[in-house]
């Protein structure tokens, strides 16, 4: 019986030593994911902290944006904590109507823009029958999304009537000593705000803004981000010409390592908060 016991002693230290290492590691690798989803022509961002919170920004043009968060999430995940909408184009927000009626959703963010757009008006109504707790984005909201990470609105302050891409949401995403300025559609006028606030602007990654179009990435906002990567969501042989030659030279003379959905499919980023590596998964 003696013998017994001390075999049961054993295993049980062996199980605690097993899981205290575990959690040891758990603890130190502290990790974020980030995705650019391939959506075509249109833009989806998807982010995991370290301890599993998920935040989807933007769902794209259409249904497709379904089947790469199948990709990048666990097939019996049906929840995620937070999705922002950066501003009410349809290459931005049709995909989230399939999202918001597919996943759990915990929080909804966006501008509460007076622009019409039917897919925005089916958004809001699912997030009201779904009691999904909704927060309108404006400059200085900062969400808290883990230890050590959190994501910073600095547009818009106001709304600006008409074109919606005026009052596209700007975030800066902060994961220890990594930055990422995410731009949705916002233009070159925007950027010149971020400038006039004297905000610090300089971040690794940049999210280039409306899909590498010439009406965004002034050389003088690439000069205050200094991004060492630039990221390009984009449809393959899109109609509109994205991305312009001419961001495409600007992106290189300001030093940034371009990927773009179109070539690179869906981009992959994973950070420990003091370095980053990027992988596209073709």
């Amino acid at each position: 019986m003696k013998k017994r016991f001390k075999y049961l002693f054993i295993l049980g230290l062996v199980a605690i030593t097993a899981l205290l290492w575990r959690q040891v590691f758990y603890l130190e690798k502290r990790e974020l994911k980030f995705y650019v989803l391939d959506v075509g022509q249109g833009d989806a961002i998807f982010i995991e902290t370290p301890t599993k919170n998920q935040i989807l920004i933007d769902g794209g043009p259409e249904r497709s944006v379904l089947e790469e968060l199948g990709e990048v999430m666990p097939f019996y995940d049906r929840t995620i904590d937070l999705v922002l909408l950066t501003h009410p184009n349809l290459d931005h927000a049709a995909g989230l109507v399939n999202v918001l009626k597919s996943y759990e959703v915990k929080y909804f963010v966006d501008t509460d823009d007076s622009y019409y757009l039917a897919e925005y008006e089916e958004l809001k109504k699912i997030v009201e029958e779904k009691n999904i707790s909704r927060v309108i984005a404006r400059r200085g909201t900062k969400i808290v999304l883990d230890r050590g990470a959190e994501l910073v609105i600095l547009h818009p302050d106001k709304l600006a009537k008409g074109e919606p891409n005026q009052n596209s949401i700007i975030t800066q995403l902060s994961f220890g000593d990594i930055d990422f300025l995410l731009t949705g559609d916002a233009e070159k006028g925007e950027e010149l705000k971020l400038i006039e606030n004297g905000d610090d602007l300089q971040s690794e990654v940049l999210k280039v803004g409306h899909h590498g179009s010439k009406t965004s990435s002034n050389p003088l906002f690439l000069e205050k981000v200094k991004p060492r990567y630039a990221l390009i969501s984009v449809g393959r042989q899109n109609r509109y010409g994205h991305p312009a030659s001419e961001v495409l030279n600007s992106l290189a003379l300001a030093g940034a390592k371009i990927f773009r959905t179109d070539a690179d499919s869906r981009i992959k980023i994973e950070s420990n908060g003091t370095d980053l590596t990027v992988s596209p998964e073709k």
